[in-house]
């Protein structure tokens, strides 16, 4: 008993550096836990966690030429099909179910079908399993419709291009003497360039091109119109549809496209961009439907959406309804996804119902609900 040492004595207690080591080993194990949980939810299931989400939004200046009881548009957008059977006809059969028995005005496609020619198959079946809509279906192409890029130097790739935004010149070049003012001023630039990334995200370098005039002849041989800079009236209905090729990748021109729409008219404007919002001409829409963001792609808490691909629109408004003025815009997360991992910004389709304004109101903007496929 007199050898034994006491706990109010200084120095080490025999075996506490092997607890401590436990303990450490224990918590990262559990952090390496967590972490290969929530990857494997971001990759596993939240890609393939299908969402129906039903709006209603109305118009805010009184018009005359939509129905007293609406459209029903399905609107989908950012397939990013490769020819990746199994999760993409996974997707397709959610589709399919999400939409069965569904009564449709309209069906709208806001661009990215493709990630690869390889997915046209696929997107022909998936646009085979969904009701026909009673006024027809309409599209815009996207970015990835064009183009194939490569995501393998996405950081480099997209170094390069905010350096050439900014001035051109690279961050401490050859033959500088890099002292503590230019140092600082190089930590600014990784800052801004960390802000460019949180807005824009990782741009792909181009390195192919997308067969994009067979895209568009198989779906047009599935009654499906692209709207390449030009309108359609709906029918019976005063309301026109304006298309908008791809302001990356595409030869946009919206004025052109508005030629034909009386100024009265009710007038949906498709884009698969969203930063559309900020021509002076998209101010004559009364509803804008995009795409491009995927929501923000993963989504984390106190954070919110990591990167938009954006520059127009906050990060808020980087998913679904939003108010500009008299413009609505609504942004579709997509179906599908360039790198396959998503959190916090599940897949969905989207049933909007386009009410006209409420008389002498001012209409009442958007209402949603969500569920799952």
């Amino acid at each position: 008993m007199g050898d034994r040492p006491r706990l109010d004595e200084g120095g080490p207690i025999a075996g506490g550096g092997r607890l401590h080591a436990s303990v450490l080993w224990a918590g990262l194990g559990a952090v390496a836990g967590l972490g290969a949980a929530l990857g494997g939810y971001a990759f596993l299931y939240e890609p393939f966690d299908v969402r129906t989400e039903r709006v209603a939004v109305r118009l805010l200046r009184d018009k005359a030429g939509l129905p007293r009881d609406g459209l029903n548009i399905l609107h989908l957008s950012d397939t990013h099909f490769r020819g990746a059977d199994r999760r993409e006809h996974a997707k397709i059969e959610q589709v399919r179910r999400a939409t069965a028995g569904e009564q449709i005005d309209l069906l709208i496609h806001t661009g990215d079908f493709l990630h690869r020619d390889s997915g046209l198959d696929n997107i022909l079946a998936l646009i085979d399993s969904i009701p026909k809509p009673r006024l027809g279906a309409f599209a815009v192409s996207g970015n990835h419709d064009h183009v194939f890029y490569n995501l393998s130097k996405a950081p480099i790739y997209s170094w390069r291009l905010f350096r050439g935004r900014e001035n051109g010149a690279g961050m401490g070049a050859r033959g500088r003497l890099m002292t503590a003012d230019s140092g600082k001023a190089g930590l600014r630039e990784l800052l801004r360039f960390g802000r460019y990334l949180l807005q824009k995200g990782f741009d792909g370098e181009p390195v192919g091109v997308n067969d994009i005039g067979r895209l568009r002849r198989e779906l047009e041989d599935r009654g499906m119109q692209f709207l390449d800079n030009r309108a359609v009236r709906l029918g019976e209905t005063g309301v026109y549809l304006v298309g908008i090729e791809d302001l990356m990748e595409g030869r946009p021109d919206l004025q052109r496209g508005l030629e034909e729409v009386p100024q009265d008219a009710p007038t949906v404007l498709l884009s698969h961009n969203p930063d559309i919002i900020e021509a002076e001409a998209a101010g004559r829409a009364d509803l804008i439907l995009a795409g491009h963001t995927h929501g923000g792609q993963i989504v984390l808490p106190l954070i919110g959406p990591t990167y938009t691909q954006t520059e127009q629109l906050s990060r808020s408004e980087a998913s679904g309804y939003s108010r500009r003025g008299r413009i609505q815009v609504y942004v579709h997360r997509g179906l599908g996804e360039g790198i396959p991992v998503r959190f916090g910004a599940p897949p969905h389709v989207t049933f909007i119902r386009l009410l006209p304004a409420l008389p002498r109101s001012g209409g009442e903007g958007a209402r949603r609900n969500s569920s799952r496929g």
